[in-house]
């Protein structure tokens, strides 16, 4: 903790020296104008009134006129929002605005294709990011993973139903090298229980995918990408509550709602969720041994021991829109799951009676103040600390089959005997300072301390005061620096963070057959370039590359005491990232058009990926030398008015081992050399349709239909090089489709939706051969207050 402060306070330290040296100038007024959600409103008009004198604000909301000393009025227009206006006196110096607008309801129907979102210009920015505005999505059934599994360039496999293990992908790199948050958070300090695959999409106002390159503001050891979930943000009372239910006794409930004081500005925050299903959708041929005839028959058969639930609650209170605080929140969460599981990396191996549970609580304070210092210097600050308990039970000496019978067995279910539990105590803090140069210049320094103990025993074997836990610090401090020229039309990042991490392990000494306690220190410089340029308006291009590291994290070593055994050899990876891409938008009249298209390589050291255990339907982490991803992503999208939508999208993904030699051997050549990454997607595309109309039954209601297509070409499961091509195990080609349709009335407040997944009831396949559901169907009603 003495780094953090030391950290801390030098950069502070730093700035406020700059800014002693700034010089400023006379008559000037500086601003910031924010949506009703507090967040930048991006290219609004800022005008001295009866004059020519105008600007438009940046992707801060910021702004910046000079003006004749005296009485001046400033008014602001945003399309969709209602104008604004305000007199002020200029003196010499500058002048500070903070601007708030109002939204106009009459017109936002009408602005939905031409008023630049916050989606649209980060898209734009100079990073390879996709973002996701959930407000158009927020009466669908499907959850996170599901709507981020039709964006270029993911792609998201599932071991079973709601709430299994899956396996999220970006632009061919996966496992942890994405990392996931929640505000800049990572997403793990709220528990086992709070993931992609169980967050409703009513949390999120928007979601950012960075793609191989990873901005400091989440100083992370991410290197394939991370994703992070924008909470809703409002400062208005609201409360927003549904309640899914659909096939396999699936039934997911969700409540978000805020209360604010007016008067003192205080406000208390609760969002919380409960999913439930017993996942026991149909197994389609499967091996069913026959007593009267001594030999195995395929039947189809459902699933038995798959039942899933999980709670969350969240709260908090705070205060906003203070001269010494834009947000100051403290809060509370605590989440539980228990969930059976099936089976494993292969589903020929099925089991009856493991289970896996927990719970967690997390305590977290958040700051954020904006323009300190003159109007230069932003600070967003979180601590947060989480304690939580997972148990795994394997207590049953049997053998299970797909018809739930079963024979005895000298072993377990997976062979170990155990009621493994695992403490986990994680202390997270995070800073992120801007300074603002000059009006084209900034830089932005962020630093994280991440503590980590780890205490995992058999408590049919141990005790755990007679256990030494393994503890993990990470500590992460990155630097950027932007520039803009040329009115903002070209802007360049350039960026480095340092990891520095160590990690103390238990490690079995064969000479003296005991455990001994390893401290392993590791340390690095990663950096990197980010870099856009608008062509037009409309065209613009961008390009980025990185130097990353990825650290091993502790289930990748440790296991996680049920489907992913330990590997102490494993050692961190490291990859250089490069990115290349171009989009075009434009408006014909009430046609909007959207294209991207975007280039990768991704050149890999030490690639860690995960491989099926032989023994048993396991499977742990392991390290290639090299590998070589290579692809390129394409997506358009349409629009009509408020009529039509649709979305297409197309990713072609090449990873290949390239280690020529063996074991380090040279002359040896490895019989995966130049072959492709078993089960790993290479080619898959999507296409979504939408088609609504408002007021067609009543006023102030909307009924739309939706239409999806996902479709993933054959891939190989296992490595080509072993086998001849008959008997090499593929993923076969799986096309799906969805259907759906939504009814609101009185202006969002009440809704209805229905959707049938996989409506054609196709086989269909995920995460190493792992069957996936049939055909689905999901019934949502959600009612929203704001």
């Amino acid at each position: 903790m003495k780094t953090y402060w030391t950290i801390t306070f030098a950069v502070i330290s730093v700035l406020f020296h700059l800014n002693l040296h700034a010089q400023t100038a006379v008559g000037s007024i500086k601003g910031v104008v924010l949506d009703e959600n507090s967040l930048p409103a991006i290219g609004a008009t800022v005008m001295i009134d009866k004059t020519t004198t105008g600007t438009a604000t940046n992707e801060q909301g910021e702004f910046v006129l000079q003006s004749n000393l005296g009485s001046t009025t400033i008014t602001v227009n945003y399309i969709g929002y209602k104008p604004y206006s305000k007199t002020i006196a200029v003196k010499e110096g500058t002048q500070s605005l903070r601007i708030k607008l109002e939204q106009d309801l009459a017109v936002l129907n009408d602005v939905v294709i031409t008023a630049k979102s916050k989606v649209t210009s980060l898209k734009e920015e100079a990073f390879t990011v996709n973002a996701i505005d959930m407000k158009q999505l927020a009466n669908s059934t499907m959850d996170l993973n599901q709507i981020l599994n039709k964006t270029s360039g993911i792609k998201i496999r599932q071991q079973g139903g709601v709430g299994s293990d899956y396996n999220f992908s970006i632009n061919g790199m996966s496992g942890k090298a994405v990392k996931f948050f929640i505000d800049g958070v990572p997403l793990e300090m709220l528990g086992k229980g709070v993931d992609m695959n169980s967050l409703p999409i009513n949390m999120a106002q928007r979601v950012e995918i960075f793609k191989g390159v990873v901005p400091v503001h989440l100083s992370t050891d991410a290197m394939g990408g991370a994703v992070n979930i924008i909470s809703n943000g409002t400062s208005k009372d609201y409360l927003d509550a549904s309640y899914t239910i659909g096939s396999f006794n699936t039934h997911k409930v969700n409540l978000n709602g805020q209360l604010k004081d007016q008067k003192t500005g205080l406000i208390m925050r609760v969002n919380t969720f409960l999913n439930k299903s017993d996942n026991d959708y149909k197994m389609k041929d499967m091996k069913i041994w026959n007593t009267n005839t001594n030999a195995f028959e395929l039947k189809d058969v459902k699933r038995f021991n798959d039942e899933y639930q999980s709670l969350f609650v969240m709260g908090e209170f705070g205060i906003e829109d203070k001269s010494w605080a834009d947000q100051l929140f403290v809060g509370v969460s605590h989440s539980l799951f228990d969930k059976n599981i099936q089976t494993g990396a292969d589903q020929e191996v099925v089991y009856g009676k493991l289970k896996q549970d927990g719970d967690a609580n997390n305590y977290f304070v958040k700051y954020k103040k904006a323009n300190l210092l003159n109007d230069k210097l932003d600070i967003n600050f979180y601590t947060g600390y989480s304690k939580s308990l997972e148990t795994s039970t394997d207590t049953v000496l049997r053998k299970y089959s797909w018809d739930g019978s079963y024979v005895p067995s000298a072993t377990s279910e997976l062979g170990g005997y155990q009621i493994n539990k695992k403490h986990e105590d994680r202390l997270y803090s995070q800073l992120t300072t801007t300074y603002r140069i000059a009006e084209n210049h900034k830089f932005t320094a962020n630093y994280t301390f991440d503590y980590l103990k780890n205490t995992s025993y058999n408590t049919l074997v141990n005790k755990k005061s007679d256990i030494t836990p393994s503890k993990m610090t990470k500590q992460i401090l990155s630097l950027a620096y932007q520039q803009d020229f040329f009115d903002k039309r070209w802007s360049n990042i350039f960026f480095a963070k340092y990891y520095k991490v160590d990690l103390e392990k238990l490690v079995f000494n064969r000479e003296t057959r005991l455990d001994e306690k390893v401290k392993e220190p590791y340390d690095n410089w990663g950096y990197g370039i980010a870099s856009t340029f608008k062509i037009t308006d409309k065209l613009g291009v961008k390009a980025s590359y990185e130097h990353s590291y990825r650290l091993v994290e502790p289930d990748e070593i440790f296991g996680d005491g049920v489907s992913v055994t330990a590997n102490m050899e494993l050692k961190p990876e490291t990859s250089n990232n490069y990115n290349l891409g171009f989009y075009y938008s434009n408006n014909f009249a009430d046609h909007f058009v959207r294209a991207e298209v975007a280039g990768y390589i991704r050149d890999t050291k030490d690639f860690i990926y995960t491989v099926q255990n032989l023994h048993n339907s396991t499977f742990k982490y392991e390290n290639l030398t090299n590998i070589l991803t290579k692809g390129i992503e394409g997506e358009v999208n349409y629009q009509y008015k408020d009529l039509i939508r649709v979305m297409m999208n197309i990713t072609y993904n090449y990873a290949y081992n390239n280690t020529k030699y063996a074991n380090n051997s040279n002359d040896v050549v490895s019989a995966t050399y130049k072959k492709e990454v078993p089960n790993q997607p290479w080619l898959f595309g999507n296409v979504d349709v939408s088609i609504g109309q408002n007021n067609i039954i009543q006023e102030g209601s909307r009924l739309e239909f939706h239409y999806g297509l996902q479709m993933t070409e054959w891939y190989y499961k296992n490595w080509q090089s072993y086998g001849n091509k008959r008997n090499i195990p593929t993923i076969p080609r799986q096309t799906l489709h969805n259907v759906g349709v939504s009814y609101s009335m009185q202006n969002g407040k009440y809704n209805f939706a229905l959707d049938c997944t996989n409506i054609g009831d196709a086989l269909a396949y995920d995460n190493f051969k792992l069957q996936k559901q049939g055909r689905a169907f999901y019934f949502k009603f959600r009612y929203a207050l704001k």
